[in-house]
């Protein structure tokens, strides 16, 4: 008799994980691959195109302007299919984890999300439990009013947040190793040394 096993097989996740849980799991690799690749296609060519197109022309205009949404999709795709690689540990500059997650920030700030970076320091980066962290932190920004947030400021390894963090965020950074403190205008976060 041939029916469904309760025997875990490969590709299944014994943890309860729905099918398109699993889905997304398996092509989580192969989908960035292809993202990547349609991105560098995008930008090389738009890049190659735009010197030879008159200056101020229509046409102009608009190559210009999809090389542009080409670079906003670029970073806001690479971003968020960064949060299902595996888990890595790895010193990296604190200000290059935060430009590069400005995109995914503004997303769940609600709002346009400003980066001032003030000192550089590197930090601890473990990907991608860091990263996630730091967008829950963002989140936070999505209760105030519309228009833009306050500006993120990054002095070193401390990150300024001028809202409240959710508590699923406070917990993340905590775990990480992270130190937070109460501040007027928000939540200071210094990030763990790399």
């Amino acid at each position: 008799m041939t029916g469904p096993s309760d025997r875990v097989g490969p590709g299944q996740d014994g943890n309860g994980a729905s099918p398109a849980e699993q889905a997304m799991a398996l092509l989580m690799r192969p989908v960035r691959h292809a993202v990547n690749n349609l991105s560098m296609v995008l930008t090389a060519n738009l890049d190659s195109a735009l010197p030879r197109l008159p200056e101020g022309g229509v046409v102009t205009r608009q190559v210009t302007r999809a090389r542009d949404a080409a670079l906003e999709y670029d970073a806001l795709a690479r971003g968020f299919l960064a949060l299902g690689r595996e888990e890595g540990v790895r010193p990296a500059p604190a200000g290059r984890i935060l430009q590069e997650l400005i995109p995914l920030l503004t997303l769940a700030a609600g709002g346009p999300v400003e980066l001032r970076i003030l000192g550089q320091a590197v930090v601890q980066r473990r990907s991608p439990l860091l990263e996630g962290a730091l967008i829950l932190a963002a989140s936070g920004g999505a209760g105030l009013p519309p228009g833009p947030r306050p500006a993120i400021r990054l002095d070193g390894a401390r990150l300024t947040l001028a809202w409240p963090l959710p508590s699923a965020a406070w917990a993340a950074l905590e775990e990480l190793g992270a130190v937070l403190e109460p501040v007027s205008e928000g939540v200071a976060v210094t990030l763990p040394a790399g």
